[in-house]
């Protein structure tokens, strides 16, 4: 019988902490923080990327701010995926990454970053993001546009690839001058065929989200119960969160 790699195991883990709804995590350094420098630091993240059939872990490197009360501070996903092209730099197009090997567990790998273990950097494409999620409890962000805009309201989704969920969001594109390439839906649950399954925090491209509606009123929510594209039985059977087995 196949095994199953380490990073789909720890991918499992992290659901079912969300699943049991959590509320902090207590060991920082075996979930998803790697290599600490002076301004920045590495942290892993899981990414779904167009075209793979699972998801990939890797560490990327955050610049460090300070937020009272939060350790390890950052800009959010959404930020931080949404650094707009710029043809004079064409290595803001890309995301570099460290990628643990296929039979390594997860704690060795944010152990070896730590201890000062060298990988190969890989660059991965940004437009090629489809969707990000991080293994904290709470989002890091100090971001002024998210605190200033309007406050969250309920949503229903639908991807361009079928899959049906539904969370708590600002509208696409709400933020000032198009900020965002990537919208932050917050306790996410996704409808599928054959039930409902909670899922961490989720930065969703643009791009993928064919459908979006707003459910903040009980008369809208009833009435996207009864709309074809988003009955859990026209939805995709695929996780949102592909781990493989």
């Amino acid at each position: 019988m196949k095994q199953p790699q380490p990073h789909f195991a720890h991918v499992r883990e992290h659901l079912e902490r969300v699943r049991d709804g959590y509320s902090f995590i207590p060991h920082a350094e075996s979930i998803y923080l790697g290599r600490q420098e002076k301004d920045h630091f590495w942290e892993l993240v899981g990414l779904r990327l167009q075209g793979l059939p699972v998801i990939v872990l890797a560490a990327l490197r955050f610049a460090r701010l300070h937020r009272r009360g939060v350790s390890d501070s950052r800009e959010s996903l959404a930020a931080y995926l949404s650094a707009n092209p710029d043809p004079d730099e064409p290595e803001r197009n890309h995301l570099i990454a460290l990628l643990p090997n296929k039979d390594q567990q997860i704690t060795q790998f944010l152990a070896g970053l730590r201890g000062g273990r060298e990988f190969t950097p890989v660059r991965i494409d940004r437009l090629r993001v489809e969707i990000a999620f991080d293994f904290r409890a709470d989002n890091p962000a100090a971001v002024r546009e998210e605190r200033e805009a309007a406050p969250l309201k309920s949503h229903y989704f639908r991807t361009v690839e079928g899959h049906v969920l539904r969370g708590e969001s600002h509208e696409v594109g709400s933020l000032p001058h198009g900020a965002h390439r990537f919208l932050a839906v917050r306790s996410p649950q996704q409808l599928l065929p054959q039930g409902v399954i909670h899922l961490p925090t989720l930065f969703i491209a643009h791009r993928f989200i064919g459908l979006q509606v707003d459910v903040t009123q009980e008369a809208a929510r009833l009435a996207a119960r009864n709309w074809i594209p988003f009955l859990s039985g026209t939805a995709s059977k695929e996780s949102l969160i592909p781990i493989g087995r």
